[in-house]
């Protein structure tokens, strides 16, 4: 809003309606982005959806849905390719890498790298977000001999219900219990400064609440403990956690409606975005989603 009544005018143009917003006046707060400088095309969701939901809720039409608008964007785009703007992809992080962080994490006695390492490998095996990482509490994990399990919080799943994802231990493809021996050896380790309430990646000399952009930054700091680095082009964040188990998981065959149950997708639109066709099956990622797989089933006979 601040744009069609503040910044039009400072650049010598009329104030415009801000709802319903037409158009040109989408075309020309894209304009103002490009020109500003400080917005890529690959960022520019978060601002057409802001722009969207406003008239969502308010009964109107979507306007940063246009076909005009696309062919802006693709113009934003180019424009950018000319300068030699070409940012690096986001991918997922492949199992094997977390495979070497899990190891770290089972070495280390540095308590900090212990956390980083617990944190990543959980949101990747649990396909979490990196909003559902940080927000998760002590009293939200359980670990036992049965597995472990989380309640998660994620933008897509109601506030007000539990969403307990369980991830049980299965001897078939994780017969030394790796990763419930890892998170268990963060749960006991955090233990003396915790409470029921607390964070439960949180330190007594952490400064700061953590966010979620932690997650990128931890999942970086351990990579380069362990010596592992995206290709060229390439970079992995925390949105490459959850990316990577889902595609590890589908590369080992996992039915794709077990991904999407796990991972709290309500559609396969949703899912799809994430799934990367090109990742191979692993070792790591039988170890890490093995247990999603169905067990084969041995005929018994029963009794009368």
């Amino acid at each position: 809003m601040q744009f069609c009544t503040d910044v039009l005018p400072s650049y010598g143009m009329r104030a415009r309606r801000p709802l319903p917003a037409s158009a040109r006046t989408i075309l020309l707060y894209l304009s103002f982005l490009s020109d500003e400088g400080r917005v890529h095309e690959g960022s520019l969701n978060p601002y057409l959806a802001a722009v969207n939901q406003m008239h969502e809720d308010s009964g109107l039409e979507k306007p940063g849905t246009t076909h005009f608008v696309r062919l802006a964007r693709k113009g934003f785009a180019a424009v950018e390719a000319e300068g030699g703007y070409r940012p690096a992809a986001r991918v997922p992080v492949p199992a094997p890498v977390m495979l070497e962080i899990l190891r770290l994490g089972l070495k280390t006695e540095d308590t900090s790298v212990l956390r980083m390492c617990a944190c990543v490998v959980l949101n990747f095996a649990f396909f979490n977000r990196a909003d559902t990482g940080v927000q998760l509490c002590r009293e939200d994990v359980s670990i036992d001999q049965g597995g472990i399990s989380i309640d998660a919080r994620s933008k897509t799943a109601s506030l007000n219900a539990a969403h307990t994802m369980m991830r049980p231990h299965d001897e078939r493809y994780d017969p030394d219990s790796l990763v419930e021996r890892l998170l268990s050896r963060w749960h006991e380790r955090s233990a003396s400064f915790q409470s029921p309430r607390s964070p439960f990646w949180s330190l007594p000399t952490d400064r700061a609440e953590l966010k979620p952009p932690i997650i990128t930054e931890w999942l970086t700091r351990c990579c380069e403990l362990v010596n592992c680095a995206p290709p060229r082009g390439q970079k992995w964040t925390g949105h490459s956690l959850r990316s990577g188990g889902a595609s590890a998981s589908q590369a080992i065959d996992i039915p794709l409606f077990y991904i999407m149950s796990f991972g709290l997708w309500k559609s396969f639109d949703a899912v799809r975005r994430y799934l990367c066709w090109l990742v191979t099956a692993s070792d790591a990622a039988y170890l890490f989603f093995g247990w999603l797989r169905p067990k084969p089933y041995e005929p018994v006979r029963l009794e009368l």
